[in-house]
């Protein structure tokens, strides 16, 4: 098997008479096999580790996996619990955590979903959303390990939703401040940064995702905008949870917003950036990472 399986042929092999329990029990010698794969490509000592909801790929030590794997049920639980009626677990098999012994064998692994040329922002974590959704992130200490598990779960618990890059880091990040205590501050100096930033051409690029792949400030600045935009909706979670299940990638939101918010995007974003012309336009690449 390749790191990198074909997952659609692997569904489409699956006998489709099996119960949901047998299919579940299929997904999970598939997963085996494959982060069996990625431990014999990377060598070194690495391991799966399973618990009720979840399989880790790494090779940390005995203590670190389970104070790591029993922190991971508890998010998700309370992932659920706090976004219900947005975040999901549905699927077949478990949910898959691969943790890389350094830096450069996290971003050998993230190269293969990256095209060969361009320049993208360095990562703490990703969530990768092909095929067998999972996911990633360098060796790190517990108490930043657990932050950026939180971001990468909520993203996986939203993978069902069609939904804006800039909605879907939105909330996780609110959750990474939520469950994980790690807060984002909001003074007069960041402020200001977004003012000068933010203008017609660059607030396009945060309608479309491709600024969180930045490699200036613009990749903060589109975490923390994305983080204030849904720290404000989030007030009244009746209507947010119906936007969030309205909201569409290929309009980054917008149709939703003036269905279910009664007001454009332009309009949120200018409550916080002051006036500009900050609405999405029609012919921005739109695209669900």
């Amino acid at each position: 098997m390749s790191i990198r399986p074909d997952w659609a042929a692997i569904a489409d092999s699956m006998p489709p008479e099996l119960s949901d329990e047998e299919q579940h029990q299929l997904w999970l010698i598939e997963c085996k096999k494959w982060l069996g794969t990625i431990a014999d490509e990377f060598g070194g000592s690495y391991r799966i580790a399973e618990s009720e909801n979840f399989l880790i790929l790494s090779d940390e030590s005995d203590r670190y996996v389970d104070v790591f794997s029993s922190f991971l049920e508890r998010t998700l639980k309370r992932i659920l619990k706090t976004l219900n009626g947005i975040a999901a677990d549905d699927g077949f098999g478990k949910h898959v955590a691969v943790i890389f012994k350094d830096s450069d064998e996290y971003y050998r692994y993230v190269s293969l979903f990256y095209p060969e040329e361009g320049e993208f922002g360095m990562s703490a974590g990703m969530y990768i959303n092909e095929g067998y959704g999972h996911f990633i992130f360098p060796s790190q200490d517990i108490t930043y390990a657990e932050p950026t598990a939180v971001h990468e779960l909520t993203h996986a618990c939203l993978s069902h939703l069609p939904i804006p890059l800039w909605l879907d880091e939105g909330l996780a990040v609110l959750m990474e401040d939520a469950l994980a205590g790690n807060h984002l501050y909001l003074d007069q100096e960041i402020v200001s940064r977004h003012q000068v930033f933010w203008n017609m051409q660059t607030i396009q690029e945060f309608w479309s995702g491709d600024s969180f792949s930045r490699i200036d400030e613009g990749q903060e600045l589109s975490y923390s905008l994305a983080h204030v935009l849904v720290r404000n909706l989030v007030q009244n979670f009746e209507v947010f949870a119906q936007f969030c299940n309205l909201a569409n990638y290929s309009d980054a939101g917008e149709q939703a917003a003036q269905e279910v918010l009664g007001c454009s995007l332009a309009h949120l974003v200018g409550s916080f950036l002051g006036e500009g012309d900050f609405k999405p336009r029609d012919k921005v690449r739109f695209e669900k990472v």
